[in-house]
């Protein structure tokens, strides 16, 4: 499929994300950009390897020129790479950040125990699994689970529990699909709660629940998250290594929309419990 796809292109001449990246890197290569002292990446693990490539070339092997900040666990996009294969070396440079200052410690353990058994990749080397020592500074909060016997009351105990918040400033509703994010929208706008789109939220208090996905809710963090229907689709549907790595993005995305939340975390099922 990837064979046909670079075939059509070339042959429409036309250009691809990382055809951009990969473009700007040999002009970069062939007249060097002194301007920068510094170059400071957070999220690196959303990056590309091309992506990746450029940034070092921007900062070269200068002392302090490079300060990558990534977590493989909270990749939210397939594929993957090692610093080694961008000529980025952190033997004896590195260090690990365990303390989490955002989540309550209720919250970061319900999370953790979605990717405690997938291996991963923190750009270094591989994990065996995902259960690693992190170090919360907070110790309230709370998780809330509601398992409803179908989608319709499901959605009506989401209601209820959006509309019983004294302040919905600080609140998300947070979805793994467009489709889920337009019907939670229409939702709560019908039962007179009032939304907004994650997408035109800069950070500003809002008098307003806010609704987007779990990739755009990326960096951000809120007092209280709700998450409709979490758990549909993290389990292997098949066989075969296409089926698992599916169910592992998915559960990492689910792992970064829980540790959005600070003080409450609310998970909402439907169906008979697993």
């Amino acid at each position: 499929m990837y064979a046909e796809y670079e075939e059509r292109r070339i042959e429409r001449g036309v250009h691809d994300f990382n055809d951009v990246l990969a473009a700007a890197l040999r002009e970069l290569r062939e007249r060097p950009d002194g301007r920068y002292g510094a170059v400071i990446v957070d999220e690196v693990q959303d990056l590309t390897l091309v992506g990746v490539r450029l940034l070092h070339a921007l900062a070269g092997d200068r002392p302090n020129g490079l300060l990558l900040i990534g977590d493989g666990q909270q990749a939210v996009y397939p594929g993957g790479f090692r610093l080694a294969e961008a000529g980025i070396g952190i033997r004896g440079r590195g260090a690990v950040l365990r303390t989490n200052y955002r989540n309550a410690a209720a919250i970061l353990e319900a999370a953790m125990d979605v990717v405690s058994g997938d291996p991963f990749d923190d750009l270094d080397g591989p994990s065996p699994n995902g259960r690693r020592t992190v170090d919360p500074t907070y110790h309230g909060g709370r998780v809330t689970r509601e398992r409803a016997a179908d989608a319709d009351e499901h959605d009506r105990r989401l209601v209820a529990a959006l509309r019983e918040l004294p302040d919905a400033a600080d609140a998300a509703v947070l979805c793994a699909s467009a489709k889920a994010i337009e019907h939670y929208a229409g939702l709560l706008g019908r039962a007179g709660i009032a939304v907004q789109r994650l997408e035109h939220y800069d950070g500003r208090p809002v008098d307003a629940v806010k609704v987007g996905s779990y990739r755009r809710a990326k960096g951000l963090e809120f007092k209280k998250v709700f998450l409709p229907l979490h758990d549909a689709g993290i389990a292997a549907e098949g066989d075969g290594d296409a089926a698992r790595e599916r169910a592992e993005l998915a559960r990492r995305q689910l792992f970064v929309a829980m540790t959005r939340a600070r003080d409450l975390l609310w998970l909402g099922s439907a169906g008979p419990g697993l």
